[in-house]
């Protein structure tokens, strides 16, 4: 869950319609600028559902008690964090081996600074339990290349792919106001030794340069609800809270850079 705290209030977006928005972002990927996605269906998929484990978590979710507040992403301890995403991973790659593959070594770039492309990437609980996070990579590792080698993938190929997953990972957290990096200008790498510029303007719009989709500007509407900081007192009034709120449409915007 992303946890963005206002004034008196919280606004949440589930990691599971984060996901979704990935998905509608990769949809909308291919401008002759950027590189194409390929496997199209596959990558789309992976985007989409790269999340989905986060549902058995969010149909119950809890109050970090270090904040009073709802438990931002980051902040889920971490054998959790560890269960959600095996289980995301089996289903995604019971659905689509190649997707499976992809969300797989998505889920160990978590823990490796999405291999060095985002080095400020931090799990606050990961140092603790060390040894639970290197054997999780190491598990990940071995299953994500063992589909790579069965599916007669190279690994060129694997890389562009996982690198295009987190632009649309991240470009979805963006929007969902939950990236690490903050509301400042952003840099996000692409294949080939580029990468997509993204900044705030002025009119609230979110700018991108290279023009990565396929129509001239893109509006992605953004579930959330907003919950007053005293309903989270416990996990038990909070998941009421959270299952009474109503779901808002926050609209965001991206076009091209000037």
């Amino acid at each position: 869950m992303i946890v963005r705290p206002l004034a008196e209030s919280v606004e949440l977006v589930t990691q599971v319609d984060h996901a979704v928005i990935s998905g509608q972002l990769a949809e909308a990927w291919g401008a002759p600028t950027v590189p194409a996605l390929a496997p199209r269906d596959s990558v789309v998929l992976a985007a989409r559902l790269h999340d989905v484990g986060w549902r058995h978590w969010e149909s119950n979710p809890r109050v970090n008690a270090d904040t009073g507040r709802p438990t931002n992403f980051l902040d889920v301890h971490i054998d959790e964090h560890l269960r959600l995403y095996r289980l995301g991973i089996e289903e995604v790659e019971a659905l689509d081996p190649y997707a499976g593959m992809l969300v797989s070594m998505h889920a160990a770039g978590i823990y490796t600074g999405r291999y060095s492309t985002q080095p400020a990437l931090k799990l606050t609980r990961a140092p603790d339990v060390q040894s639970l996070v290197d054997a999780f990579v190491s598990e990940q590792e071995a299953r994500y290349e063992a589909l790579r080698d069965g599916l007669g993938v190279d690994e060129d190929e694997l890389w562009r792919n996982y690198l295009l997953l987190q632009v649309f990972d991240r470009l979805s957290l963006r929007l969902c106001k939950g990236d690490p990096a903050g509301p400042g200008p952003m840099e996000i790498v692409l294949p080939a030794d580029a990468a997509l510029h993204i900044a705030l303007a002025d009119d609230g719009t979110e700018t991108v340069a290279p023009w990565p989709f396929t129509t001239p500007a893109l509006t992605i509407h953004v579930p959330t609800r907003t919950l007053a900081v005293d309903t989270c007192r416990d996990d038990e009034a909070f998941g009421a809270a959270f299952a009474a709120a109503p779901l808002e449409q926050r609209e965001a915007t991206l076009r091209a850079a000037a």
